[in-house]
């Protein structure tokens, strides 16, 4: 069994960090080597992966469950699968939090995960677990702090405009007036 237990700080405000994780997609543009796919029926996604262990890429497919909770903020993922050769299953189960930071701007994401992984790779995956985890950690918390700071701007940009009085906004339409 291998458990994850990271911290990722970000410097944007909890509201748009969370905006971003409860978007799949946007979420796995922060992922290296991941891919989303279908959605299905029950709102679970096909997914894919490929993670390098060492001189070797593993690549995973896998289906993946979403449950959010706007209000607190918490998400709970679930995802099974296997790599694409087929000898190595996992299932994997995480939640993490979007918290506002006590000392600075910003936001604190706490993630816990466990995944269980059998098969003939599995020696293989446990033993590079612990770097790879802090590897993909790092690249994704950057990611994600760059896709934070565009959405801030966007959203500093769109206040700063309604708020300045030089700029009269008129809108007019086909509806009664």
């Amino acid at each position: 069994m291998i458990e994850v237990n990271e911290q990722i700080d970000v410097p944007s405000a909890p509201r748009i960090v969370w905006d971003l994780l409860s978007d799949p997609r946007a979420v796995v543009a922060c992922v290296p080597g991941a891919a989303l796919g279908e959605q299905h029926e029950d709102g679970s996604f096909d997914a894919s992966v490929t993670i390098k262990f060492g001189p070797a890429k593993v690549a995973f497919h896998a289906r993946v469950a979403l449950e959010l909770d706007a209000a607190t903020m918490v998400g709970h993922v679930t995802s099974k699968g296997k790599d694409k050769q087929g000898g190595t299953r996992f299932h994997a189960m995480m939640t993490f939090r979007v918290a506002e930071q006590a000392e600075q701007a910003g936001s604190t994401i706490p993630i816990e995960a466990k995944v269980e992984i059998f098969g003939r790779l599995a020696m293989l995956v446990e033993g590079g677990a612990g770097l790879v985890v802090k590897r993909m950690t790092s690249e994704f918390s950057e990611r994600l702090a760059a896709r934070c700071a565009e959405a801030s701007a966007a959203q500093a940009d769109s206040i700063s405009i309604e708020s300045d009085p030089r700029i009269n906004l008129t809108f007019q339409g086909e509806g009664k007036q």
